[in-house]
């Protein structure tokens, strides 16, 4: 329940952001937050792990583009905004009274359990497989002494 409050005061605290690095900042921390809460609903990290990889590499790429823009500009920061960031968990955990939930470690070990044996053991191995042929192919291709991929014209 504390990662829903927190979720939700970012959300109302990005509506007041006027500096785009501070907004990019605020995403990734949503981004790591709903991961977080999608691995902890389904169960398994599996698909949280891949929609945070796929979010934090498109805003790190934003962040740097934006860095380089905005570099120069004023960050200015407002007491309404820490105030309002250090209340409203605080509000959330006294109107809603529930006690948050905690993975315990027999959770985690039966998650992992069920993805190292026998139906998905196979499935496993394969996908850890093409992630390495994967990478030693882009290796290969990529030649260290000439730079990047794309070929200047």
């Amino acid at each position: 329940m504390i990662i829903i409050s927190i979720t939700m005061t970012l959300s109302i605290v990005f509506m007041m952001l006027k500096h785009p690095l501070s907004m990019i900042i605020l995403i990734i921390i949503q981004t790591i937050l709903i991961s977080i809460l999608t691995g902890i609903t389904i169960k398994s990290f599996w698909f949280s792990y891949i929609i945070m990889m796929i979010m934090m590499s498109g805003m790190l790429v934003l962040f740097i583009y934006m860095a380089s823009i905005a570099s120069n500009e004023k960050f200015k920061f407002s007491m309404k905004m820490l105030s309002l960031v250090i209340m409203m968990p605080v509000l959330y955990l006294y109107i809603s009274q529930e006690e948050s939930e905690i993975i315990n470690m027999s959770d985690l070990k039966m998650m992992l359990h069920n993805l190292f044996n026998m139906p998905t053991m196979l499935l496993t191995l394969m996908i850890t497989f093409y992630l390495l042929f994967t990478m030693i192919t882009i290796s290969k291709i990529v030649n260290i002494h000439e730079g990047p991929l794309r070929i200047k014209k």
